[in-house]
């Protein structure tokens, strides 16, 4: 963006709007599926979100309220795990009496119950480099952790796609996406080809050449070509 060169100044501009783009926009179910990794749990997203935009961040907030926002909705949904008495299973009149007993006197320091998520943050972390199938770990965890477990195993899940650095720092736009996904290999070189010696330099000031327009110009090219080899086929049998 400091160079001497005009061109060089305009390309760095553009690459520079594109690495913004990507790094405001950080992904806040990658940071929740690390909170659930127990080999590095919240402490590693504290840690890395500290380096980068210092203590008590809003970035760390959002990730933290998240979190718990997501859990609470798990819990709306699946109370029904935390029953532990059998459903046919009515208390004795001694426990009554002992439950009593504990809602009367109950201790001030454990007035507040602790959560799945409350219990899982504050245990101890496991070793970091010690290979782990993290979907095993909480399907045997689901008896201890039932409504946490569950909220892993959909967050873990879920399929992760990423953005290649050419793709997120190159200032032209994309020669393939979900529209020509199926070219063939030479068509996309003559796509490219074209619009270089089409436009030069000029693309880069254009913001990209009309790509659509060039890709239905070679499709054309191609089905006359075809027709043609087709009618001479034809024409000998």
């Amino acid at each position: 963006m400091e160079d001497c060169d005009d061109f060089m100044r305009r390309m760095g501009s553009y690459m520079n709007l594109k690495f913004e783009k990507y790094w405001s926009k950080y992904s806040l179910i990658l940071a929740i599926v690390v909170i659930l990794d127990p080999r590095y749990k919240l402490q590693f997203v504290e840690w890395g979100y500290e380096k980068l935009y210092g203590k008590e961040s809003k970035e760390l907030k959002d990730v933290s309220d998240t979190l718990f926002a997501l859990f609470g909705s798990y819990m709306d949904k699946f109370s029904h795990l935390l029953v532990s008495n059998p459903v046919n299973q009515t208390p004795t009149q001694l426990e009554t009496l002992f439950v009593e007993f504990d809602n009367i006197y109950q201790d001030e320091s454990t007035s507040v119950e602790k959560t799945e998520l409350h219990l899982y943050l504050e245990g101890k972390r496991l070793d970091r480099k010690q290979e782990l199938d993290i979907l095993s770990w909480w399907k045997l965890e689901q008896f201890r952790y039932p409504v946490l477990s569950r909220m892993a195993s959909d967050v873990l899940k879920i399929p992760i796609s990423t953005v290649a650095s050419e793709s997120a720092f190159r200032i032209s736009g994309r020669v393939l996406d979900q529209y020509r996904s199926s070219l063939l290999p030479e068509t996309v070189q003559a796509l490219l080809c074209t619009r270089d010696w089409f436009f030069g330099k000029e693309a880069l000031e254009k913001k990209g050449a009309d790509l659509e327009k060039l890709t239905k110009e070679i499709f054309d090219m191609s089905l006359n070509k075809n027709s043609r080899q087709c009618s001479n086929s034809i024409s000998l049998d």
